[in-house]
């Protein structure tokens, strides 16, 4: 059987809890928050790496985004990953889900396709889904979304997805792009050795020098999505009021009425 070629397309994410809004750009403040690898694409680089120690295979994990995003990559060549490639450009910076899945379906393209492209199922950023199907269709690839198990068989990927509280099992052929839940797996852990191997074998960096996109379909002229005013939403305050004795039975009436006591 021929080895599969595997991608896994990750993000580097500011945590959740240090995330600001540039009030001039209306863009993520990235520069006071600590960044991690976003969580669903751990469980998508554990989905490609079970599928490689079952079928055989190579897997490469690429991400878009500035020179520190680097780490991540490191973080996942350390979990198992062959190969790191970071896509990193000037004209890059600022895209939403729209360039990003063409620059990444560019890079995909211009490292001569993969059998299966892996992806988290959302980005806790932005959390809108758009760039694993961008990917597919930019590609032409079969996809599989919401996926949370998955088996290869006679050339098809056998897959199980999440559909509204319900399972819906599909084959899928490739090439394919599918995307892995939050939690669909228990990711391994890195190792010193594989830590190791990773800074030593480094990252590759992938620029438009190479892939010659339009710098208009690119970045953030490239994007449709504008976002013209943002504002903080305040938390509500909550007043309760301790009702007095004589007010007791209007209490005891309204609980009654809306099924609380019988």
């Amino acid at each position: 059987m021929k080895m599969l070629k595997i991608a896994v397309m990750i993000k580097q994410v500011p945590d959740s809890q240090d995330i600001s809004i540039d009030p001039v750009t209306k863009t993520l403040n990235r520069s006071m928050a600590r960044n991690v690898v976003n969580p669903p694409d751990v469980n998508a680089t554990e989905a490609a790496l079970e599928l490689k120690s079952k079928y055989g295979g190579e897997i490469t994990v690429i991400t878009m985004g500035p020179p520190m995003a680097d780490t991540a990559l490191l973080e996942l060549m350390g979990r198992g990953a062959d190969n790191g490639v970071l896509v990193t450009d000037r004209v890059f910076a600022g895209a939403d889900t729209w360039p990003t899945a063409f620059t990444l379906a560019s890079v995909a393209d211009y490292l001569g396709g993969f059998d299966v492209i892996f992806c988290g199922e959302e980005t806790t950023d932005s959390s809108t889904g758009h760039v694993g199907p961008g990917i597919a269709e930019f590609l032409g690839y079969e996809q599989a979304t919401y996926v949370h198990k998955i088996e290869f068989q006679d050339g098809y990927f056998i897959v199980t997805r999440d559909i509204e509280g319900a399972e819906e099992t599909i084959k899928v052929g490739k090439p394919a792009v599918i995307t892995i839940t939050l939690n669909a797996n228990e990711p391994r852990n890195p190792t010193l050795k594989r830590k190791i191997e990773a800074y030593k074998k480094g990252i590759r960096l992938i620029t438009n020098k190479e892939l010659q996109l339009d710098p208009a379909c690119v970045g953030l002229k490239g994007s449709p999505t504008i976002v013209k005013d943002m504002k903080t939403v305040p938390d509500p305050v909550k007043n309760p009021s301790k009702p007095g004795i004589e007010e007791l039975d209007k209490v005891v009436s309204v609980l009654i009425e809306k099924g609380v006591v019988k």
